[in-house]
């Protein structure tokens, strides 16, 4: 990888929904400067609308530096060989859209003989916990995500190796995937109905977890109480990895400041926009 392209655009964002995409496009219209390395977005996302499928192309023209991945559902099953058939057929038509990012194996699995013409990253959830398991998989892969329960000098012993790692610098933690739906336990399957109001659930001290339903693919993804955001450590990371910024449930104005803070460069300069965060296990052994 290219240290000189990391040291100016050191940012990655994940981007999961039509809202956060949007508001990244405004950030690019008011800004004087693009800082992203890579944009990962979901794959749903574009099979379902045609016109974001545009808008990256236009966004790909003007920012050419700027590289596109699509990402994969954190679960895949044997019937979605032929959604997968589908996104390869999206990246067959525009070339813009340049790998994949995938936290299963199966995903992984599917496009590696397609390696040639598509780059293979593996998300923070593949686990390439050490030197051991990112030699072994840097024989597949173009890049990674490091594992969001090492802790800072483990992500260090790490980083000295020759690959090509992001680090998650902000948000939502995932606790737990599950097939077994709160919504549908609920006897409320929400795939024809509004997928848009905010799920929760609540455990015995009444902290409330936010949960993300995935329909068209039949899982759960139940986040941390609270986002991470690594602000005040920006610095262990700066030319060493893409840092990434991952969105899940923000919506369009929360979205718009979070880049405003972060590829502005008042990370650490100001109060972040959210106001009860985590620094995860920044400080901390693996627990």
């Amino acid at each position: 990888m290219d240290k000189t392209i990391l040291q100016t655009h050191p940012f990655c964002l994940s981007l999961l929904s039509a809202e956060q995409f949007y508001a990244m496009k405004a950030y690019a219209k008011e800004s004087q400067a693009f800082p992203l390395l890579r944009i990962y977005v979901a794959a749903d996302l574009l099979l379902d609308h045609s016109e974001i499928v545009a808008s990256c192309e236009e966004l790909a023209e003007k920012y050419p530096e700027t590289k596109w991945v699509i990402s994969l559902p954190e679960i895949l099953r044997a019937k979605d060989h032929e959604y997968l058939g589908e996104v390869l057929a999206l990246i067959q038509a525009h070339p813009d859209f340049y790998g994949i990012l995938s936290g299963t194996l199966e995903g992984i699995g599917y496009f590696l003989k397609y390696h040639e013409k598509v780059m293979l990253y593996g998300d923070h959830n593949l686990y390439l916990w050490n030197s051991s398991a990112v030699r072994a998989m840097s024989e597949t892969l173009d890049g990674g995500c490091l594992p969001l329960e090492l802790r800072g000098a483990e992500q260090k012993e790490l980083l000295e190796l020759p690959f090509d790692f992001d680090k998650v610098i902000y948000g939502r933690i995932p606790m737990m995937l599950t097939a077994n739906c709160i919504a549908k336990t609920n006897g409320a399957c929400r795939k024809y109905g509004d997928q848009e109001k905010p799920l929760a659930i609540e455990d015995r001290m009444e902290i409330s977890f936010p949960v993300r339903t995935n329909c068209d693919h039949c899982y759960n993804v139940i986040y941390n109480s609270l986002p991470l955001s690594l602000h005040g450590f920006l610095d262990r990371y700066q030319g060493k990895a893409g840092l990434r910024i991952s969105l899940s449930l923000e919506d369009y104005a929360e979205t718009l400041a979070i880049l405003r803070f972060f590829l502005n460069g008042r990370a650490g300069e100001q109060k972040p926009p959210v106001k009860d965060y985590t620094t995860g296990h920044e400080k901390r052994f693996v627990e």
